[in-house]
């Protein structure tokens, strides 16, 4: 997976090398890009979690979370451990007493997590959640 700014970089300078080869005016192809841009990240990232105030809505921090740190996150899930998958466990409701439980239980769902392809959308997202809440039940006893 490309980092998003990387990505942005190789988009930048594909921007320029077109606007020096066509004629065409850099300020009219950036504008473009942004634009192109813009409607991307919009529809890819959850513009229905956010508030008018720009907060996460009721609900929604388990997909903010997810969908912001996906990398990472998986990292530490293979892992076992870390500060994220700690994060998420706390978000998930898992309680501090069970967090190391709660690692371990989520690190062999690791397998199915690795497979799913969030950028599809809020269904997989949901889905990569819903095991990630398996995992929490089977560490406490309190419902998630």
């Amino acid at each position: 997976m490309i980092p998003i700014f990387k990505t942005f970089q190789i988009a930048a300078f594909g921007v320029f090398l077109l606007g020096m080869s066509s004629g065409c005016t850099i300020k009219a192809t950036l504008d473009t890009t942004s634009d192109a841009t813009s409607e991307f990240l919009s529809s890819t990232s959850g513009k229905s979690w956010w508030t008018a105030d720009g907060l996460v809505k009721r609900g929604a921090h388990a997909r903010v979370f997810v969908a912001t740190n996906h990398d990472i996150l998986l990292q530490e899930i293979a892992q076992g451990q870390g500060e994220y998958v700690k994060a998420f466990g706390t978000i998930l409701g898992v309680p501090a007493h069970h967090q190391a439980h709660f690692q371990e239980s989520i690190q062999n769902e690791y397998s199915v997590l690795v497979e799913i392809p969030i950028s599809l959308g809020d269904d997989q997202l949901n889905r990569f959640i819903g095991h990630a809440r398996q995992a929490g039940i089977r560490s406490t006893p309190s419902t998630l």
